[in-house]
């Protein structure tokens, strides 16, 4: 009895993802409701082209057709150039953005840096060649 309630908690899971995927199938239609609307256009002048018996209807069909098939392919190329150049500006917007942030991080370090003298001497283990009282003179 329970495996029937557990199935209809997933359908009911189920539904709620498509539903959502529709939603944004919805927010969508609008780009594509002209691009469809052409396309159905075109079969349907096709479809009366072949069905007519005048040769001269036929051909003005076709042309219709070719006609609406070239606009919606151009439609079509343009919404692809559009979206091309989009993504091309968000990217150039992106690496403007890193590489400004980053400039002035780098420009900035220096003028930040101070310069700390110590008044250490310099200590090494080699033997020195002159002893303290006497005057090193090069040989």
């Amino acid at each position: 009895m329970h495996e029937h309630v557990f199935a209809a908690v997933i359908a009911n899971d189920e539904a709620e993802t498509l539903l959502s995927v529709e939603e944004l199938d919805d927010a969508r239609a609008f780009a594509d409701h002209l691009r469809r609307h052409a396309a159905t256009a075109a079969a349907e002048a096709a479809t009366t082209a072949a069905g007519a018996a005048e040769p001269a209807a036929a051909a003005t069909a076709t042309t219709e057709a070719a006609a609406i098939t070239a606009e919606t392919a151009s439609i079509a190329e343009a919404a692809a150039i559009t979206k091309a150049a989009t993504a091309e500006t968000a990217a150039a917007t992106f690496v403007e953005t890193v590489f400004a942030e980053t400039v002035a991080l780098v420009l900035a370090a220096p003028a930040a840096a101070t310069f700390i003298k110590t008044h250490a001497l310099l200590v090494t283990f080699a033997s020195p060649k002159c002893k303290i009282g006497q005057t090193c003179r090069a040989k």
